[in-house]
């Protein structure tokens, strides 16, 4: 806390910028009133900047139908995602967040999930924090330093 934020209306190049010169691995996108709108991470802007892969069609009645439907719909966000310019046309709407008062196992049980790489702490609406693995990473280093120190002592 406080979290590093762009506004919807940032170019793709102070979003990518705001993140390298931070570190970090995503940002949350915000309002003028500091509302969460999204979040945008780097495999947004990898998948932005990556070959498109265009879907199969098959000539069907005087028309083209898309071989499998789930290529046709990743080959629509990939579309999204290369033609945004903005911020707010390249972000994930559906972003889970938490509020300050969560608990740690909760947070550690959204994580655990391989897509979720950052989680906005919300509260009344507005981003107040962030929390990252890294974060999580630092925990679990304080607290396996504190579960193996009682062990050493006994052995003394």
């Amino acid at each position: 806390s406080p979290a590093i934020t762009v506004t919807a209306d940032a170019p793709i190049q102070k979003v990518a910028s705001t993140m390298r010169q931070n570190h970090i691995s995503g940002v949350p996108v915000v309002d003028n009133a500091g509302k969460l709108l999204g979040l945008v991470t780097e495999l947004d802007l990898i998948t932005r900047n990556a070959p498109v892969i265009g879907p199969s069609y098959v000539y069907l009645l005087s028309g083209y139908l898309p071989v499998d439907i789930q290529q046709h719909r990743n080959y629509r966000e990939q579309m999204r995602q290369v033609l945004a310019t903005t911020a707010g046309e390249l972000m994930s709407k559906d972003v889970k967040s938490i509020q300050p008062e969560t608990e740690l196992e909760a947070i550690m049980k959204i994580m655990a999930h391989p897509e979720i790489i950052q989680l906005p702490v919300v509260e009344n609406g507005h981003v107040v924090g962030i929390v990252t693995r890294t974060d999580l990473v630092r925990l679990i280093e304080k607290l396996e330093i504190v579960s193996e120190e009682p062990e050493s002592q006994m052995l003394t």
